[in-house]
């Protein structure tokens, strides 16, 4: 597995696969192999997935206090610039659509083209859960991830964190959303939070290129309950729009 150093800390990632880059952005206490193998394995004859463990997460190294989407960011735009990846494909889920979605309004003409699997918007009036609730309520198995390279509790210490900061950041400018000019897929499950649909269908009605695709009695994991549907509906979204990396 890769690494390159940017902002002090050493960062991991994998390419899987050839031809037109995808940069795979995985969700909050998850790892980018946990998040993207399967996929991966349905369409690296088709894509490159370039996929980051994100600071403080896996294999990456962590620096308390220093995990918000800005820092994340410049990550991410330092990792494009190592692998000369110029203007790609961007795939997220989860928190890791919301990393996304703000990369290419605070970095316009990134992504070629956005996919958002259970996408959601900033919010500071959504209640911040408390460690307590996040200890009880927090996915198992997201729990050992990074014990390895971390420690048991890491992953209490990194979402705790994540929510706070989340919960810092400015409401989603919607009129800001409409403006981007890349194509956008959102997809999400029937069974996900209600919340993430309202969102997906929001995204739509003010950005005219987005498509949505709900699938049927998939959850949150959309693209875990259902990979070979979501692999089929990404890979036709972005052989459609494979000419925009030209422009």
């Amino acid at each position: 597995m890769p690494s390159y150093e940017h902002d002090g800390l050493a960062l991991h990632y994998d390419v899987v696969g050839r031809a037109a880059p995808l940069l795979c952005i995985h969700g909050a206490t998850g790892t980018g192999d946990d998040e993207w193998s399967e996929l991966a394995v349905l369409l690296s004859g088709r894509y490159r997935f370039v996929i980051p463990d994100l600071r403080g997460h896996g294999r990456s190294e962590d620096r308390r206090g220093d995990v918000g989407i800005d820092q994340v960011h410049g990550d991410l735009l330092a990792l494009v610039e190592r692998e000369q990846l110029g203007r790609l494909h961007v795939l997220g889920f989860s928190f890791g659509s919301e990393v996304a979605l703000a990369l290419e309004l605070e970095h316009p003409g990134t992504s070629a083209s956005l996919v958002l699997l259970s996408p959601g918007l900033a919010n500071p009036a959504d209640v911040v859960p408390t460690r307590a609730q996040l200890e009880r309520s927090w996915p198992q198995p997201l729990r050992s991830l990074h014990t390895e390279h971390h420690g048991d509790d890491h992953w209490l210490d990194l979402i705790v964190e994540l929510c706070e900061r989340s919960a810092q950041r400015p409401k989603a400018d919607l009129d800001a959303v409409g403006r981007i000019a890349c194509p956008m897929l959102l997809v999400v499950g029937s069974r996900d939070d209600p919340r993430r649909v309202r969102v997906a269908h929001k995204i739509a009605s003010v950005h005219p290129r987005t498509e949505v695709v709900v699938v049927e009695d998939a959850r949150h994991t959309v693209h875990k309950d259902r990979p070979a549907e979501v692999a089929e509906v990404i890979g036709s979204f972005l052989d459609a729009h494979a000419a925009e990396l030209s422009q």
